[in-house]
C-alpha cells in the first residue's frame, strides 16, 4: 500500500500533560480544527510523501521504537488527516477548486484574522487611534511588522504615524506569504474588506504590475488565507477614511539564499515600482516581521536565552535597510541559511530593491511569548 502525500503543513513543538508531540498547524485552516499527535506520529508523517510504502514505514518504525506498526492504526491515522483536509488528495483540491471560485466571484477580499481576535471593532478603532501619535510623513515608503495587534501596537503606530498625509493616496503593500502557494508573486484582483469599510484597489497601478509577473493571478486564493497584508490595510483603514491600495504577495526567495546568489529577472518590476513610489500619490509598504526563534520555531533553546544573539542579527539587517542596500540585506542570509527565520525576507528585499533610498529607523522590538520559550522581533521604517 502506498502512502499519501502530506500537505504543507506548519509543526509547532506542544507538551501536553507528560506527552511531548506537536500541533499541526494548516495555513488555510479548512478544517477550522487543531491536531495534536505525540513524536512517533510525526515519524510516521515522515514518510507520507506519496512515494513511500506502508512496508517501509513499519520497517523503519521497528528500527526506531522496537514497537510493530499495525496498518490498522496507520489507516485510522490516514483518515483522520483526511477528514481535517490535510492530504493532498481529490478531497482536497475539490475543496481548493471551491474556495477558488468563490475567491473569483466575491466583490472583496473577506477579513480571515481579525473575526478569530476581536469582536468589538470599534473599541479597537479606538485604541489604534490613542496609540498612534502624529509624526513624520513617509515620502516614499513604510516597513510595517505584520504581528497581531497585541503584540506588535507599538511598531504599527509608529510605522503610520504620519498617516494624516496619506489621505486619498494608493499604497502597494508588499505582503509575506505564509501560505503553501509562496513560491511566486501573486496579486489580488480584490479590494480588501476590514472593519471599517472596504479599500478599493488602484486597477490601473494593479494592471501595470501584473504586466510583468507571470501569472499572477493563478493562486490569488492565497489572499484569502494571508494576514499580512489584512492587518496592515486594516489598522490604516482605522485612521485614514480614504486610500487605494495594491496587494501584492512576495516569494520569500528561500531558493536564492540556499544557493547564495541573488535572484535575478526581476529589474523591471523594481523599476516600476521606484517610479511610483516618486511619485506623491503612492507609497510602498512591506509588511514584514524579523525574526521567530525559539522551541516553537524548531530552535533547541529558548528564546530568552537566544535573544542576544538574534538582536544583533537583526540590528546587522536593520543597518543594510537604513542604507536601502537590498543586495546586502539579501546576501547577509547566505552563510546562515536563514538561521533565524526571517519570514520577511522577499517582501523587505522587494522593498529596498524598488525604494531606492535610505530610510530611519523610528522602533525595534521583540515580542517574547509569557513563557518565554518563543518570540518574534519586529521594526518600524520610513522613508
Amino acid at each position: 500500500m502506498k502512502l499519501p502525500r502530506l500537505r504543507p503543513l506548519e509543526f509547532i513543538p506542544h507538551r501536553a500533560g507528560e506527552i511531548q508531540g506537536f500541533i499541526i498547524r494548516d495555513p488555510l485552516m479548512l478544517s477550522g480544527n487543531v491536531m495534536f499527535v505525540p513524536e512517533p506520529v510525526v515519524f510516521i508523517l515522515s514518510f507520507f510523501n506519496g512515494e513511500k510504502e506502508m512496508v517501509d514505514l513499519q520497517e523503519s518504525f521497528m528500527k526506531r521504537y522496537g514497537e510493530m506498526l499495525f496498518s490498522e492504526d496507520v489507516e485510522k491515522l490516514i483518515e483522520d488527516l483526511d477528514n481535517n483536509l490535510l492530504l493532498e488528495n481529490e478531497n482536497y483540491f475539490n475543496v481548493l477548486r471551491k474556495l477558488k471560485e468563490g475567491y473569483k466571484n466575491s466583490l472583496y477580499r473577506k477579513l480571515f484574522s481579525l473575526p478569530k481576535t476581536y469582536t468589538d471593532f470599534e473599541e479597537l478603532r479606538e485604541r489604534i487611534k490613542k496609540a498612534v501619535n502624529e509624526g513624520e510623513l513617509p515620502g516614499y515608503g513604510i516597513i510595517s511588522p505584520h504581528i497581531d495587534y497585541e503584540r506588535g501596537m507599538q511598531g504599527y503606530a509608529l510605522a503610520y504615524s504620519g498617516w494624516k498625509g496619506l489621505e486619498g493616496k494608493t499604497l502597494i503593500f508588499l505582503g509575506v506569504n505564509h501560505t503553501p502557494f509562496e513560491d511566486d508573486f501573486i496579486l489580488s484582483s480584490k479590494g480588501y474588506e476590514t472593519p471599517w469599510g472596504p479599500v478599493e484597489t488602484d486597477l490601473e497601478v494593479l494592471n501595470a504590475i501584473g504586466k510583468l509577473l507571470e501569472n499572477p493571478y493563478e493562486n490569488e486564493i492565497a489572499h484569502a488565507f494571508e494576514h499580512s497584508i489584512e492587518l496592515n490595510v486594516s489598522f490604516l483603514k482605522a485612521l485614514v477614511r480614504d486610500f487605494k491600495m495594491v496587494a501584492l504577495l512576495v516569494p520569500s526567495f528561500s531558493e536564492y539564499i540556499e544557493r547564495g546568489t541573488l535572484p535575478v529577472g526581476y529589474e523591471k518590476l523594481f523599476e516600476l515600482l521606484h517610479f511610483l513610489a516618486e511619485d506623491e500619490k503612492y507609497v510602498l509598504v512591506s509588511a514584514a516581521d524579523l525574526s521567530h526563534y525559539g522551541l516553537r520555531f524548531g530552535d533547541q533553546e529558548k528564546a530568552e536565552n537566544l535573544l542576544p544573539y538574534v538582536e544583533s542579527f537583526d540590528k546587522t539587517l536593520l543597518k543594510k535597510a537604513q542604507e536601502g542596500d537590498g543586495d546586502g540585506f539579501l546576501s547577509l542570509f547566505f552563510s546562515g541559511r536563514n538561521a533565524t527565520h526571517v519570514c520577511g525576507t522577499g517582501a523587505i528585499y522587494v522593498f529596498l530593491k524598488s525604494i531606492k533610498r535610505k530610510g530611519k529607523l523610528l522602533g525595534y522590538f521583540n515580542a517574547l511569548d509569557t513563557d518565554r520559550t518563543s518570540a518574534v522581533s519586529f521594526a518600524a521604517l520610513i522613508y
